[in-house]
């Protein structure tokens, strides 16, 4: 194989961010289709909530994505390849595969927006409004699951895409990055919903509970995971394991990113804690956390 297809130059502003955001929108979209599926009504708000999130966010991704190709103009290599001028969608290529998932995902979560704008009145456009009555003829259940499905390969995908491409940080630890992506966006998905549930002060006592318990369970998985990962990796975990790449996946994603939060989920549920704002403090750490962990992935894996 050339040098040039395994060498990719992926800066984390674009390629990391683009896998963060994607991951934050599709652990969202997965808890608030989650909870339609479930028919929780007392829960409701959660999944509104969470379709006002993922839609926007997954919006940015494209952007991003153009970004690192340098040429623009070629965004539609990603849907498209060409052999003898005629093109053909490349199901072996697994970053066209992820553009195609992508675009799915992105038209659930669009539905799914319109129809927290309807309920809450806010849509005004006709146009809109026919539109979503037309695909209202199938239950947006359906919408729901097919759309969570898709985003969490959205947010999977990434990982495997990192795992697929011979750097020997990644390939070493091939599936688990793609498993910790996915938990990272779950436990980031949880993490945005409840700091705007918060913000906004229409967060119940069973709300929040669910919320922490989703994101409790997601971060022990997701430490699991990595220990795992720098298990299998073995010597070539080396990238992680010192320098400032160390520092900030040690410090930055494993302890202030899942530990911090761990504890501050668990000193929430006693009456007697002395931190004000534990939900709030704590989502914040979990987004930072799962910045860092793609960033000193993407950034260190790139290391020969």
């Amino acid at each position: 194989m050339s040098p040039e297809t395994q060498a990719p130059h992926w800066e984390w502003y674009y390629i990391a961010m683009y896998f963060y955001i994607g991951g934050i929108s599709a652990g969202a979209y997965f808890i608030g289709s989650l909870v339609e599926l479930l028919g929780r009504e007392k829960l409701r708000e959660i999944s509104r909530i969470a379709y006002y999130i993922a839609f926007p966010l997954i919006c940015i991704t494209p952007i991003l994505l153009i970004a690192d190709l340098g040429q623009p103009a070629r965004f539609w290599h990603l849907f498209f390849y060409t052999k003898d001028i005629t093109p053909y969608i490349n199901h072996q290529s697994p970053l066209s595969v992820g553009t195609w998932a992508l675009l799915i995902y992105s038209g659930m979560s669009f539905l799914s927006f319109l129809n927290v704008l309807v309920a809450d009145g806010r849509l005004k456009s006709p146009a809109l409004r026919s539109l979503l009555k037309l695909f209202n003829r199938i239950p947006h259940k359906v919408y729901a699951a097919i759309g969570s499905f898709f985003g969490f390969f959205v947010a999977g995908y990434t990982g495997v895409l990192l795992n697929t491409t011979a750097r020997p940080l990644w390939e070493a630890t091939d599936p688990l990055i793609g498993s910790l992506f996915i938990v990272s966006a779950a436990s980031t998905g949880a993490a945005v919903i409840a700091r705007a549930l918060k913000r906004q002060n229409i967060v119940s006592g069973e709300m929040l509970e669910r919320l922490e318990l989703f994101d409790r369970v997601a971060m022990i998985f997701e430490l699991l995971l990595i220990i795992m990962m720098v298990i299998i990796a073995g010597q070539y975990a080396s990238p992680i394991l010192r320098g400032w790449y160390g520092l900030m996946f040690w410090g930055g994603t494993v302890a202030v990113g899942i530990l911090a939060p761990l504890w501050l989920n668990w000193s929430a549920r006693r009456p007697t804690t002395s931190v004000n704002n534990p939900v709030l403090l704590g989502a914040v750490l979990i987004l930072f956390g799962g910045a860092l962990l793609r960033i000193t992935l993407v950034q260190a894996g790139q290391i020969p």
